[in-house]
């Protein structure tokens, strides 16, 4: 069995954001999936009821509505138990077909998305940590390091994708998805993409192909929706919900 990690944790999401994710991962599967919940609710997790899903409390950071995706690092600690590779998605990512390749693919390696301004600017030199691949063993100091000075890190960088760039720019066993496997909803696939990033695109001037309503690259598994808009809002997040 493997694992598929995600964070629930303060209001953004509710809980059918965690079962469309296992009704996602029993569709595109071919093998069978753990799902674990970092979460701050752990009672309301597994309420649900759903098989072969756990829930994990998160420590007590008091972070803001702002800073939540800082409880990202903690699936780093020593103190949760794998059975082995662990893919880590976001809530906000749609599964579009079958992963498993996504826990071979560079396997001695920490893998992460580019961030999605890569669109507009080929060599971007951020990371995106809405889909990640790690061994479990190997990374227990991403945690150990920033429970050391949490505060000032905190302080210092924007988000988690931020200070997991910095962490690893030094290193190199990280590296990117391909571009094709994890892509941007809103700038890499509906109406084909668009010409720039920013929330104030317009329809149809700034997309490449206005006229279908989304173009998915056939080696595309996983859809990002970072910021706006939420994937349930959309025709093809509804497209894509079992």
């Amino acid at each position: 069995m493997r694992d598929v990690c995600i964070v629930f944790a303060g209001t953004k999401f509710t809980t059918e954001h965690i079962v469309q994710k296992r009704k996602q991962l029993d569709h595109h599967s071919s093998v069978p999936t753990r799902l674990t919940v970092l979460t701050d609710d752990p009672a309301l997790v597994t309420g649900i009821g759903l098989r072969d899903t756990r829930a994990v409390l998160l420590p007590e950071w008091q972070l803001t509505d702002r800073q939540l995706w800082w409880y990202k690092v903690f699936m780093f600690s020593d103190a949760i138990e794998w059975s082995g590779p662990v893919l880590y998605l976001d809530l906000d990512t749609i599964i579009v077909q079958d992963f498993q390749h996504f826990y071979t693919h560079e396997s001695n390696r920490f893998v992460i998305c580019q961030d999605f301004n890569r669109a507009f600017i080929s060599n971007y030199p951020v990371s995106n940590s809405s889909v990640i691949r790690y061994d479990p063993k190997q990374y227990t100091k991403i945690y150990s390091d920033f429970v050391e000075d949490r505060t000032n890190i905190i302080r210092k960088y924007r988000g988690d994708q931020d200070y997991l760039t910095e962490w690893f720019r030094t290193r190199d066993d990280c590296v990117w998805w391909p571009r094709a496997w994890c892509m941007s909803y809103k700038w890499e696939i509906v109406h084909g993409g668009s010409r720039r990033g920013g929330p104030d695109i317009e329809y149809p001037k700034d997309y490449l192909q206005p006229d279908i309503d989304w173009l998915l690259d056939p080696d595309c598994s996983i859809a990002v929706f970072h910021g706006k808009p939420m994937p349930y809002e959309t025709e093809f997040g509804r497209a894509y919900t079992y």
